[in-house]
């Protein structure tokens, strides 16, 4: 009976050990939110942007950022082949000499990029960052862009070397695509009803 004590004993530490080892492996990320950044210059803006084929907003003119939107999972540990799929579209502001006439914009560009996510040490924000000839970039920090412990600094004219080169794209979503987030849309009124 003893003996059956000690390997009932045994057969349980054990199996706890491996269950805790095996939920401490699993990362299933942290939320975080995205923000986008532009360094295209004063006339132009980010007319919507999305990561993983989810909206993440837009960008005005200047570059500031957008709101943060939230929440992405990321993990809480980065490692080797964490990309994400970005699709943005620039515009280019046309401003009128004439005070009464309004402002225009025309559509620069809609760009695709399968954008590495740059090796961070502590979760943070996720920060995309877009540069002039459909490049993007993308950083985890807790600091803001504009401030001096952000991976990318403003004031760093090679910053943009280092991005992805995007591919110019006749629209942001493919056919397919679309037909299937109507049929997610579809799927999901009719499970949880029209929320308008």
């Amino acid at each position: 009976m003893r003996i059956l004590i000690i390997l009932f004993l045994a057969v349980t530490t054990f199996g706890v050990y491996l269950f805790f080892n095996e939920y401490i492996k699993k990362d299933n990320g942290i939320p975080v939110s995205v923000i986008g950044v532009h360094h295209l210059g004063s006339d132009y803006y980010i007319d919507s942007f999305y990561v993983d084929k989810y909206y993440e907003g837009n960008i005005g003119e200047g570059g500031g950022g957008n709101g943060m939107v939230c929440c992405r999972m990321l993990p809480r540990k980065w490692h080797p082949g964490l990309i994400a799929d970005v699709r943005w579209e620039v515009r280019h502001i046309i401003r009128s000499p004439i005070p009464e006439v309004p402002e225009t914009a025309e559509v620069v560009g809609d760009y695709r990029a399968q954008v590495a996510v740059e090796a961070y040490l502590e979760s943070g924000d996720l920060y995309v960052h877009f540069f002039p000839g459909g490049r993007a970039r993308i950083v985890v920090s807790d600091f803001s862009a504009s401030g001096k412990e952000h991976p990318i600094k403003w004031e760093d004219k090679q910053a943009g070397q280092k991005a992805t080169i995007g591919m110019s794209v006749s629209s942001l979503f493919t056919t397919e695509e679309l037909a299937e987030f109507n049929r997610e849309f579809d799927r999901d009124r009719a499970k949880y009803g029209d929320w308008r």
